[in-house]
């Protein structure tokens, strides 16, 4: 299985720092190839969010450089990954919270992380930023942690006013805000051709249904470049449409 991916971050209109962090990058060994991408929003409203994002961010990534190639050399691996990747999830929200109550700070971010491998996908999920597979339509992998999601389930609201609503920012799970955390774990094959976008609220809240075929199909999104610029054209045009806030997307096509 091959990737090619771009991503793209802006600060926003309306913010003087960016709370949102990623990662990305991928790794080759005996003849297994796994790529980690992840995007965390700092928590509005919470001490020091930039913070927080960025340092989840980083120790997903340390595990990827100094945990991973181990258990790749197991031939027990997609067994070992399944199981470690919900116990990291759980541990950086432990750093995180344990942190917060030394600094006697309240901080939180969202995380939303995907592994691929061996035509196989692996997403741990806390909050409101977003993971979707493009492939014959578009589907939104991941489930929002907020509270005008919830009310949705409960049938209190429609999705149309959850998305006029002045609450729709606030989040009811994140990394950091308690000591235990239970990510959303989801499992799945990856067909070809196919396309996954991880991006924060600030990107999707302005996106219409049919701009994700319209620019993030395979067929549409051939080349890192043609990713790239669509990434870009679509941070702008959420922002012309009244988004504020900072935006983030990572985009991998399957190839």
């Amino acid at each position: 299985m091959k990737f090619i991916y771009s991503c793209h971050t802006d600060i926003g209109t309306m913010r003087e720092v960016n709370q949102d962090a990623l990662v990305i990058k991928n790794i080759r060994q005996r003849g297994h190839t796994v790529l980690l991408a992840a995007i965390c929003d700092g928590v509005g409203g919470l001490n020091q969010g930039e913070v927080t994002s960025r340092k989840t961010a980083e120790m997903l990534s340390d595990w990827f450089d100094y945990e991973l190639p181990q258990i790749m050399a197991s031939d027990r691996m997609d067994e070992i990954i399944v199981y470690r990747y919900r116990q990291v999830i759980a541990d950086i929200n432990k750093e995180i919270y344990f942190g917060n109550m030394r600094s006697r700070i309240s901080s939180g971010t969202t995380l939303s992380t995907l592994l691929l491998w061996d035509y196989h996908y692996l997403i741990g999920h806390v909050g409101d930023s977003r993971i979707y597979s493009i492939g014959e339509y578009p589907r939104l992998l991941t489930r929002d942690h907020s509270w005008v999601e919830q009310e949705i389930r409960l049938g209190h609201m429609t999705a149309e006013e959850a998305a006029e609503d002045s609450r729709r920012n606030v989040i009811l799970k994140c990394i950091g805000a308690d000591q235990d955390v239970e990510p959303d774990m989801l499992e799945g094959n990856v067909e070809e051709p196919m396309v996954f976008l991880l991006c924060t609220d600030g990107f999707w809240h302005y996106v219409r249904v049919s701009e994700w075929m319209q620019y993030f199909s395979p067929e549409v999104a051939a080349s890192e470049n043609v990713l790239s610029s669509h990434l870009y054209y679509m941070t702008e045009q959420v922002k012309r449409r009244g988004e504020t806030d900072n935006i983030t997307a990572i985009a991998i096509r399957i190839v």
